[in-house]
């Protein structure tokens, strides 16, 4: 296997716009003839499954795979840029629904993905989330997992303060005045990566929208509903009121994920606000012997949170693939049980196909006993159109915390981007 990480190829990303802006939608079907090797991208939450996968599909078929790692904002970034020039990969990692760059409602707009609706494992990908892989009843992506939006903590550092984790929101702000006072963190927050600023707020709404409106997306996209006026202003204002109650490290716009990782993983923070599909990550980089817990985030006092959960990263197929054959014979292989023992054997998941069981450890079965009791909301935005209305949900949040913007002027900015 070759690797690269994007530092290799971060010249592409900033050629982004003026490529997008004179690309077409792809002329061929790309190479179905088999050939001896393969290119695959994906982000570097994934890396160590991917790379294990890789390895071992290699030693099986003799083909070689060069991979491409990048993290997630600058990917997405990236791999539009590539297909729109014809260098991007054969196999890729995407996002269900239309609420990113790299979402399979965007990247397919362009007609830059290939048809998976004939693979014998469409079947069996979860029926809860998988119209989120498709697009008028075709499938376009092969999710690696579920993922889901909770507090990923460490239980050594809770079990040292003799808290116990909070179940309503009361509780919540109680919890956070506690951990404070006793010289700790409780939810490390890195906001100056972008996509971190989504993760509260669609924890929230998990209470505060969906509980009483599972069909809030729907609404909006028929004009029904909008942001402003929603459960989601109250989301964000029990977003600010958790920092100034002191539930964060200070200086949350200087601090990156990676750095509120480590705030974890050294014990200054309890936990963190997190998709499941970053605890790999989290627990890669922990000392060893450190055991993770999980908890809903509580958005309202009823007792009884859900979880926004929706399809992790998946993968597809570039529609000009220059090696298809073996694109698709790699897309077919993670789905057998050797492929699916080798990635959950190095990173911890919920798989996404229902005719597969891997051993869970507390995170994970913690997380699945909440999905399997039905407390569950949508993954905002794998309902949305495209991926105005996150983007703004990004820059407002920073702006919310820098002070300026209040929240009904993030509201408005993510009613506009997801009319237009």
């Amino acid at each position: 296997m070759n690797f690269r990480s994007i530092a290799a190829v971060a010249g592409v990303a900033g050629v982004a716009v003026s490529l997008a802006a004179c690309s077409s939608s792809p002329s061929t079907s790309g190479s179905t003839e088999p050939t001896d090797t393969l290119t695959i991208a994906t982000t570097s939450n994934n890396q160590a499954p991917m790379e294990a996968v890789i390895e071992a599909y290699e030693k099986k078929t003799g083909v070689e795979v060069n991979l491409t790692v990048a993290d997630t904002s600058q990917f997405q970034t990236t791999i539009r840029t590539q297909l729109s020039s014809g260098t991007a990969p054969d196999v890729f990692t995407v996002w269900a629904g239309g609420g990113n760059p790299g979402a399979i409602n965007v990247l397919q707009g362009a007609g830059y993905l290939a048809d998976l609706s004939d693979r014998e494992w469409v079947d069996t990908v979860d029926e809860g989330t998988a119209e989120t892989l498709q697009i008028d009843g075709k499938t376009y992506g092969l999710p690696s997992k579920l993922d889901a939006v909770g507090t990923i903590y460490n239980v050594g550092t809770l079990d040292e303060l003799g808290l116990e984790v909070p179940t309503t929101y009361t509780e919540l702000l109680a919890y956070c005045t506690d951990v404070k006072a006793a010289g700790k963190v409780a939810f490390a927050l890195g906001i100056q990566t972008d996509w971190v600023t989504q993760l509260i707020p669609y924890a929230l709404v998990a209470s505060t929208v969906y509980a009483d409106a599972p069909d809030f997306d729907a609404k909006l996209a028929d004009g029904s509903e909008t942001f402003a006026g929603s459960g989601w202003g109250d989301a964000f204002d029990k977003y600010l009121e958790m920092n100034e109650a002191g539930c964060f490290n200070a200086d949350p716009l200087g601090t990156d994920v990676t750095a509120a990782y480590n705030l974890v993983n050294s014990g200054e923070a309890v936990g963190v606000v997190q998709v499941l599909a970053s605890y790999p990550q989290i627990a890669s980089t922990a000392p060893e012997g450190t055991e993770f817990g999980f908890f809903a985030l509580p958005g309202d006092d009823s007792g009884t949170t859900s979880i926004a959960r929706g399809i992790g990263v998946s993968f597809a197929v570039n529609e000009t693939a220059k090696n298809k054959a073996n694109a698709l014979d790699f897309i077919d292989w993670l789905t057998t049980p050797e492929a699916t023992n080798v990635w959950f054997g190095t990173a911890p998941g919920l798989p996404a196909l229902t005719n597969t069981e891997v051993e869970l450890d507390t995170v994970m079965q913690t997380a699945a006993d909440i999905i399997a009791a039905g407390n569950t909301a949508p993954m905002p935005d794998q309902g949305w159109p495209n991926a105005k209305p996150q983007s703004a949900l990004f820059i407002g949040t920073q702006q919310l915390f820098s002070g300026q913007s209040d929240v009904d002027g993030v509201l408005r900015s993510m009613d506009e981007a997801f009319s237009n």
